[in-house]
């Protein structure tokens, strides 16, 4: 497909004591697996929060990793992303970006943990919304810059749902050809 996302992530940032501070790009690159920017919300807001997303689009998943969320919600991005936004009962959103889980490669990446996406789908919903950085355990006051991270999607994207329909197929045509069903055209019913 060919198909490529641009995650924006802040850089340089004010944070909430008014310091400058460069977040290093290893930090960020952290972001392949771990969440390093977080939406903190008031945790009394969590609900509402999920259900304004709903509104929105986004669906509950049961295909997914849980790591502890209250909410585990996606929506299609454009094909083949979605965003995966995870809401927490003490308020802290966890977001990535990764390949639709319609495909194969869903279980194996590319996936990057984004913040705006997230942000920006929260407005109106709660009653604050602060951007964090979660391994420093501080908020962010004001972005000064924002860096970009491309992420690619595989060449080819197996959609693995007529994959499982082909192998239930393949199974059950052995078991089918054993049993033997009543002949409702034939001679198969009693006082004919």
């Amino acid at each position: 497909m060919g198909s490529k996302y641009i995650a924006y992530l802040p850089r340089y940032v004010r944070l909430e004591d008014g310091r400058r501070y460069g977040i290093p790009l290893s930090m960020i690159m952290r972001g392949l697996r771990d969440s390093v920017f977080i939406v903190r919300i008031p945790s009394d807001e969590v609900d509402d929060a999920a259900i304004g997303l709903i509104r929105r689009g986004f669906k509950r998943t049961s295909l997914a990793l849980n790591k502890g969320e209250l909410y585990s919600l996606t929506k299609r991005v454009y094909e083949p992303w979605e965003l995966h936004v995870r809401i927490f009962n003490n308020g802290y959103v966890e977001s990535e970006i990764e390949v639709d889980r319609d495909y194969l490669q869903h279980l194996t990446g590319p996936r990057f943990n984004v913040i705006y996406e997230a942000y920006e789908a929260l407005k109106g919903f709660t009653s604050y919304r602060r951007i964090c950085i979660k391994p420093l355990g501080e908020c962010i006051n004001d972005v000064i810059e924002n860096v970009g991270i491309e992420l690619r999607a595989p060449r080819v994207l197996i959609p693995w749902k007529p994959l499982v329909a082909a192998a239930s197929s393949m199974l059950l045509i052995p078991i089918l050809s054993k049993v033997q069903l009543p002949n409702i055209l034939g001679n198969g019913f009693a006082g004919q």
